[in-house]
């Protein structure tokens, strides 16, 4: 059965959220980048452009001042004119372009990180379909972003306008004052009125790119089951796994058994514990844990121990030790020596002992 939409309460895993980065669902406010882009060509035009430009505009100056240099009985002349025109053109447009460019991108990767997703650039033919288009056009989502372009419109006219009002209430004072002061009062207002716009766009560009966010995030919300079917493929069936573990350890306790016939000695608790110890007279290592095991692995060591009268040692305190602190194939440390030596010390005067009353 289908799950439904309120059945997704579970926040998107790591690999979800990086395939929806992969197909280049983030989240990305296009209301943020267009501020930043204002914003910018703002500064541009008052800083940059009158710098840039100055090149254009004293080529330009020196052909309106100085028209009889323009030489009009060749093509040729005419061509370098207008391509050294062009040039100057190109060359003082350059550096303001290349800051917009990086603003425009820069806004966007500020807000995505760096992303490649391949799946956005690939053709999309579904869209020439009419029908689709219509569908879209008059969906719920469109509608929604409708409603919202108007009231972003709305407020921005509306602070524009209470900006504005205190100049217009003024507008009578303005009939007597000359040209020049008059350009300077509309410089003004056009740039308290640029900075304000600015402002308010950019409070409610803020709020839509944690609502973007927000709105990615609440589209790759999981179900539990979802969760826990990712988690499957991921790491595996745990039904699996627990048989691949069970199948270790027997084999595990297979080839525990199969190197007890060889220890020189079984320390046992004596019920709880056993420890299989192997130790080669005149080797250089220590003795070495080749089995050990606890409870009913303890009862199968001892009895495979009996079975090829391999010797067995009560000693509690030492069994207890040595099974939690020595791993399987590893040789004992260096504060379990004297202990150990003691228990194979006494092992090989009881094996010399019988040696002798065999003889």
């Amino acid at each position: 059965m289908a799950e439904d939409k309120d059945s997704k309460t579970e926040d998107p895993t790591a690999k979800r959220q990086g395939e929806a980065r992969s197909r280049g669902q983030v989240g990305v406010s296009r209301d943020l980048s267009l501020v930043v882009l204002l914003a910018t060509s703002t500064i541009v035009m008052l800083t940059v452009l009158p710098w840039s430009m100055r090149p254009s505009y004293l080529l330009m100056r020196g052909l309106i001042e100085h028209p009889q240099r323009i030489e009009i009985g060749s093509q040729e002349a005419f061509i370098d004119m207008f391509r050294s025109m062009g040039l100057t053109m190109a060359l003082s447009l350059a550096a303001p372009l290349a800051i917009l460019v990086a603003a425009a991108v820069g806004s966007t990767v500020a807000q995505t990180g760096l992303l490649w997703a391949t799946e956005k650039i690939k053709p999309n033919w579904s869209i020439l379909n009419p029908l689709t288009g219509l569908k879209r056009l008059f969906s719920i989502s469109s509608l929604i972003e409708f409603a919202r372009g108007l009231a972003k419109t709305a407020i921005v006219i509306v602070a524009a306008l209470l900006l504005l009002k205190p100049d217009v209430d003024r507008i009578e004072i303005y009939v007597g004052v000359d040209p020049l002061s008059m350009m300077q009062v509309l410089h003004d207002n056009l740039l308290s009125l640029m900075v304000w716009i600015l402002a308010v766009m950019g409070a409610i560009g803020l709020i839509d790119y944690f609502y973007q966010k927000w709105t990615v995030n609440e589209s790759l919300k999981m179900s539990k089951t979802e969760v826990k079917d990712e988690y499957k493929n991921a790491e595996g069936d745990p039904h699996i796994k627990g048989h691949i573990r069970k199948l270790r350890m027997t084999r595990a306790r297979r080839r525990m058994l199969a190197a007890v016939p060889k220890a020189s000695v079984v320390v046992t608790n004596p019920t709880h514990f056993a420890v299989a110890l192997q130790y080669d007279v005149g080797s250089e290592g220590a003795p070495r844990v080749v089995a050990k095991g606890a409870d009913f692995m303890a009862l199968r060591i001892r009895e495979v121990a009996t079975e090829h009268d391999v010797p067995i040692i009560e000693n509690p305190p030492l069994a207890r030790t040595l099974y939690a602190s020595v791993e399987l194939d590893e040789e004992i440390k260096p504060e379990h020596y004297k202990a150990v030596a003691e228990v194979i010390g006494f092992v090989m005067r009881l094996q010399r002992a019988g040696l002798k009353r065999a003889s």
